[in-house]
């Protein structure tokens, strides 16, 4: 490996009598691993899920990740249809560390900040376990695709998924959240055994070009988080200036920080300085993963307790969605998911939406059919083509815990402002004020390239209803977790309903 013989140096310095180890386990193979997604499936169920998969690698648990494991190939459960199902995500082991580390209880509102392409975010929203909200967000509007499908892919009902600069959001969300990850852009350092090319941008654009652009997102975070609440900082780098000199640097502006010690696990090491002796480094000598560095914060003070999150409809370009209660998107900024994505409306009907599929189980949807993994429907159906079954193949299940009463009772009318009485949820004073502001036309094009509404801030176009959920769709299962839905037609025929987007 064709190492910057800079970055060598201060390696030889960092490390002592450890660098000749470090140097060794550089030209070792990179390890892979993989982590269970608490909100489908308990790790403990791993194997048996593998037994009626048909695979037949048992991997090891990773110590310091409560659901990670180590794998040998990651491409042999990557093709898996489970994965399709976000039963497990793929990720390096190292790199699971700062989403385990941040201590987020079920209620927590969480930030992201620099969230694609969602490996960590996935973490967080597991952990609140479709309590709270998660935002997740990240500057860059392409990679915020990826970190939507993602979330959506893990069952996401609490999330908010933005394309925004950090500063952006500050404004709008001072001491807002209760948890915030910042997993900032680095030098990569840490990953060089990984990605053999980044030592080469190294050399373009090493420690002094990201320590400023770290340290200023750090600045906004700070000021986003809520009295009482706490911050972890990662890097995959292994610079002491980005690193250690970030933490010294925003302990010394913001005197309401503490730095709060991270419990050391089998492998992991001390920050390299006195002052952040409670930071951990991870090193590809001492453990079987990359490099990660994390620091934890908390800030001063007590905020009142979080009130409970009821769930409200809300309606963009009819698109509708379910969001907590008076947690309204903010006009201005870049959205890409705002809460559970349930269906498309389809004149008197909403039409299921990929990301509601995703969020149940089985038997919560009227008529569902449940697939083996080694089904060669499967493949078919994550391709995008029809299927065919049986009648009796086609389960009766139950009702849709997701979805309140007006979505499957009496339906809903679009842009009348009121939840109550089977009516849609919105705003009053916005729409008001989007109305009055709004031009004619066609609109200008989203971030996914369809028209916005020409009506007012919030995507309302006017009374139209009532609308139901179409509930004669059959939920498509495989070994027991949903991938989507699917039409049904003549002579068992199954129209496939997959997101476009997500087709193999």
């Amino acid at each position: 490996m064709n190492l910057p013989e800079q970055y060598l140096k201060e390696m030889q310095n960092l490390l002592g009598a450890e660098y000749d180890g470090w140097l060794r386990a550089m030209e070792e193979p990179a390890v892979t691993g993989l982590r269970t997604n608490d909100l489908k499936t308990g790790s403990e169920d791993f194997p048996d899920l593998f037994a009626v998969s048909g695979i037949t690698e048992r991997p090891e648990r990773i110590p310091w990740i409560h659901n990670g494991f180590f794998t040998e190939d990651s491409s042999l459960y990557s093709k898996h249809p489970l994965y399709q199902a976000g039963v497990w995500y793929i990720q390096e082991p190292s790199a699971m560390t700062p989403a385990e580390l941040l201590p987020v209880s079920e209620g927590d509102y969480v930030l992201d900040l620099c969230a694609a392409p969602g490996g960590k975010a996935c973490q967080l929203l597991s952990k609140l376990n479709g309590t709270g909200i998660l935002y997740a967000n990240d500057l860059s509007a392409s990679r915020t695709q990826a970190l939507r499908k993602n979330l959506e892919m893990a069952g996401a009902v609490n999330a908010f998924v933005t394309a925004e600069e950090p500063g952006r959001l500050a404004a709008h969300f001072r001491e807002y959240f209760d948890r915030i990850l910042v997993d900032a852009p680095c030098s990569g350092e840490g990953m060089f055994r990984r990605e053999p090319s980044m030592p080469s941008f190294w050399r373009k654009q090493g420690p002094s070009f990201y320590q400023p652009i770290q340290l200023e997102i750090l600045r906004e975070a700070v000021r986003m988080l809520r009295p009482g609440g706490m911050m972890l900082f990662s890097t995959c780098t292994f610079s002491a200036t980005e690193n250690e000199g970030n933490v010294e640097r925003l302990l010394d502006e913001f005197p309401e920080l503490r730095l709060v010690e991270i419990p050391l696990r089998p492998g992991f090491a001390r920050g390299a300085t006195k002052r952040t002796e409670g930071c951990v480094r991870l090193y590809p000598h001492r453990l079987r993963g990359e490099g990660q560095f994390a620091a934890l914060f908390q800030k001063e003070g007590n905020a009142d307790p979080r009130p409970s999150c009821e769930k409200q409809i809300w309606e963009k370009n009819g698109e509708i969605y379910l969001i907590p209660k008076d947690m309204y998107p903010v006009p201005g900024l870049r959205y890409l998911l705002t809460g559970l994505h349930v269906g498309t409306l389809r004149r008197d009907r909403i039409a299921a939406a990929q990301g509601l599929a995703q969020a149940l189980s089985a038997g919560q949807w009227p008529k569902y059919i449940n697939l083996s993994g080694t089904d060669e429907r499967v493949s078919k159906y994550l391709r995008g083509e029809t299927i065919f079954a049986e009648p009796a193949e086609i389960t009766q299940g139950g009702t849709c815990p997701l979805l309140p009463e007006a979505l499957t009772g009496t339906g809903i009318r679009i842009g009348t402002g009121e939840a109550s009485n089977g009516k849609m949820t919105g705003d009053r004073r916005e729409n008001e004020r989007g109305r009055k502001n709004a031009r004619r036309g066609k609109g200008k094009k989203d971030s996914s390239g369809k028209r916005e509404s020409a009506g007012d801030a919030f995507g309302g176009r006017g009374p139209v209803g009532p609308c139901r959920m179409d509930l004669r769709e059959i939920l498509i299962l495989v070994d027991g977790f949903p991938i989507g839905f699917a039409d049904p037609g003549v002579n068992g025929m199954l129209k496939n309903r997959r997101n476009p987007g997500w087709r193999i």
